[in-house]
């Protein structure tokens, strides 16, 4: 494509895709085994013995990195990375055939021969991967180990950037610190563009878990009548009437915990609906550029969404470079009239909506939608100044 644009982020650099391989609890031992032996030098394979080193440089890397930072406990054992073989459901083999690890898709197994390990897969993970291993450039693919017996694969892609040419799917996303994300779907091709898809995506609601969980720690801390009654009202009698300081902790405990994993799940959506409307528009031959309105830091510090935000922009960039699309960062406002430029005033809102009016051209727009649009045509503005062949001719079409 040349040279990158200005705004496009993390040009050229891999992505990643990390896949969850779930492990039956008799076999999570024999693996916690596997780490202890390849990680001490006396692996029962030969092949084993060769990520010793690369697992000994992360060790002292990680050590190295807490001494700077002050800290004296001993840190985490990092992951030991292995090399995976494939075996695809018509026989092909795929990967490195010395690989220590297979995953046998026709079987639905991974397999560790050398410590007797099999693991079924789930029939999710078996259609992601055969998905994955159709992709050109191919992925390319390592089996991560924790010392606790816990098993990701990792997969890593470094596709050629896409030519900006129609067809050319745009995705608008709008961050909001209150309601999450607007994503918009607008493709363009030789006849004009259309809005294919407008939703909204919101986390979950964590007001009633985060006043249970306050209460709880609260009640752990100082116990008292008052504190119990009110979790009467939030759990019931039975659960409380024999509750104790050290149970409520505990209750806290897991509430922490349930917000932290919804969180999680809601940016595995986020970022699933997204790479979806991506390879779609791949699969016909469509070029993809992703433009996110960043919510500015300090707005964001503080509010109840800062993390899940940040952590969906951040996997929604390392999903872009994955999947070959442009990641473009730039600040649009739903508040500006998409017709005349000038700033309107919120008319009315709903629980779902925020609807403004432009007072001098009298037309009314719901602000995501608004916002969406003024993303869009900021960056073919922008666009439209390049001076490189068919892009200011593809950015004047577009604004037309």
């Amino acid at each position: 494509m040349g040279r990158s644009h200005p705004l496009e982020e993390g040009a050229g650099e891999p992505g990643f895709r990390v896949f969850r391989v779930r492990v039956p609890s008799a076999t999570r031992e024999a693996l916690a085994k596997l780490y202890r032996d390849a990680t001490a030098g006396r692996a029962r394979s030969k092949m084993l013995h060769y990520y010793l080193e690369e697992w000994e440089n992360a060790l002292r890397e990680v050590l190295e990195a807490r001494v700077r930072a002050g800290k004296r406990t001993p840190p985490r054992p990092p992951p030991l990375f292995l090399l995976v073989r494939f075996i695809m459901p018509d026989g092909e083999e795929r990967g490195n055939k010395n690989a220590p690890c297979v995953i046998d898709l026709r079987k639905r197994e991974l397999r560790i021969p050398s410590y007797g390990i099999k693991i079924p897969l789930r029939p999710s993970l078996i259609r992601a991967l055969i998905e994955e291993n159709g992709l050109e450039p191919r992925s390319e693919f390592v089996l991560q180990l924790t010392s606790r017996g816990k098993l990701r694969l990792v997969a890593k892609r470094t596709p050629p950037l896409p030519q900006l040419s129609t067809p050319l799917r745009v995705i608008a996303i709008d961050e909001n610190s209150a309601h999450g994300f607007a994503l918009a779907v607008i493709d363009f091709d030789d006849r004009g563009c259309r809005l294919a898809l407008f939703e909204k995506l919101r986390p979950p609601n964590h007001g009633r878990r985060r006043q249970l969980a306050a209460l709880l720690q609260g009640f752990a801390d100082a116990p008292s009548e008052e504190k119990r009654a009110q979790l009467y009202q939030l759990l019931g009698q039975e659960l409380v009437k024999a509750l104790t300081p050290e149970r409520a902790r505990e209750l806290a405990r897991q509430t922490r915990k349930k917000e932290r994993r919804l969180n999680d799940a809601f940016v595995r959506r986020f970022a699933a609906r997204v790479r979806g409307l991506v390879r779609e528009a791949r699969s016909r031959g469509a070029s993809v550029i992703v433009l996110v309105d960043p919510i500015d830091s300090e707005t964001l510090r503080g509010t109840e969404l800062q993390g899940t935000l940040l952590r969906a922009r951040r996997a929604l960039e390392n999903l872009c470079r994955y999947e070959g699309a442009l990641f473009v960062k730039l600040r649009a406002s739903g508040r500006q009239c998409p017709l005349c430029g000038s700033e309107g005033a919120e008319a009315w809102r709903t629980r779902r909506s925020r609807v403004y009016k432009c007072w001098r051209c009298g037309v009314m727009w719901d602000r995501d939608k608004g916002a969406a649009f003024n993303l869009v045509t900021k960056y073919f503005e922008r666009m439209r100044k390049e001076e490189r062949d068919g892009i200011s001719a593809l950015a004047e079409r577009a604004l037309a």
